[in-house]
């Protein structure tokens, strides 16, 4: 088992590579690597990982997530649970004609796997369905931890910026995708502490109130001055193409890319690549 508060040795630094896609020429950001297998594609686990040791070392033994029918947090949950001696409880959301949905086949396949348990919740709002699954969990286990929805934790943000470094300075443009607002907030935080100015694209997987989660992701990132937001001297600027989250983007791309997340901003990317600032680092979160 890993000493405290060092990195999982499934985590590791990513690369940056050069793409060259119909004869457009670019950077990505391979975070979809963050995370080796047999855990998820999924970068969000560089905060999950600490923040399930520090649970433990508070006396958590039992950690609970509401899933929904398209994340992999329950996959990374479940994955991490089980290297640290800890026990998950994955709650899946089900439907009347009893289906699953988008991911969920692939999910439920990787819960078991790595030993979760599985409860259904009936499938309605995703906040109510969230207070029902912590009501439960804490009720049939009396030493457990609601985490909370879409993983947005502190430890996620400071180890995302860490992977800005100084080489990115060459990088005029940053183009990502937007969901709970806490990876972009992790790539702001270490634009700001490496001094690099660009403009930061993110793009909306499901629609948001771009005010909102603009305050949000600075928030997060702890660019403050004085009580105010934006004092990062690039631009954060959001972008709503009008996708819903259970949205399947489908167009090609030539890496591992999340058709319900990244791909997203990959299909407005190749829309917009001309008039973007170069060169461009796409900051790829998953597969």
């Amino acid at each position: 088992m890993d000493n405290a508060g060092a990195p999982h040795s499934a985590i590791q630094d990513t690369c940056i590579e050069k793409c060259t896609y119909n004869k457009y020429s670019f950077f990505v950001k391979r975070e979809d690597n963050a995370c080796l297998a047999p855990g998820p594609p999924f970068a969000k686990v560089r905060g999950l990982f600490p923040q399930l040791q520090h649970l433990k070392a508070k006396g958590v033994q039992v950690v609970g997530y509401m899933e929904t029918t398209i994340s992999m947090a329950g996959w990374g949950v479940s994955y991490f649970a089980k290297k640290l001696g800890m026990q998950a409880v994955i709650y899946k959301p089900t439907y009347i004609d009893g289906k699953n949905r988008h991911n969920q086949e692939i999910q439920v396949k990787k819960w078991e796997e790595n030993d979760a348990i599985i409860r259904n919740i009936q499938a309605t709002r995703l906040q109510i369905n969230w207070f029902q699954a912590r009501k439960e969990l804490l009720e049939e286990f009396p030493n457990a931890y609601m985490l909370e929805q879409g993983l947005p934790f502190k430890q996620t943000v400071l180890e995302v910026s860490k992977q800005v470094t100084k080489e990115m300075k060459k990088f005029k443009t940053i183009v990502m995708c937007i969901g709970s607002g806490t990876m972009a907030a992790g790539v702001l935080k270490g634009l700001q502490q490496q001094n690099i100015v660009c403009d930061l694209y993110g793009i909306f997987v499901a629609p948001k109130n771009e005010k909102k989660m603009k305050q949000k992701i600075y928030g997060m990132a702890g660019i403050f001055n004085s009580g105010f937001f934006n004092v990062y001297g690039g631009n954060l600027i959001l972008v709503d193409t009008g996708c819903a989250y259970t949205d399947k983007e489908i167009t090609k791309c030539p890496f591992p890319c999340n058709p319900y997340y990244d791909r997203k901003a990959w299909k407005w990317f190749m829309a917009n690549k001309n008039d973007l600032e170069q060169p461009v680092l796409f900051w790829n979160i998953g597969a």
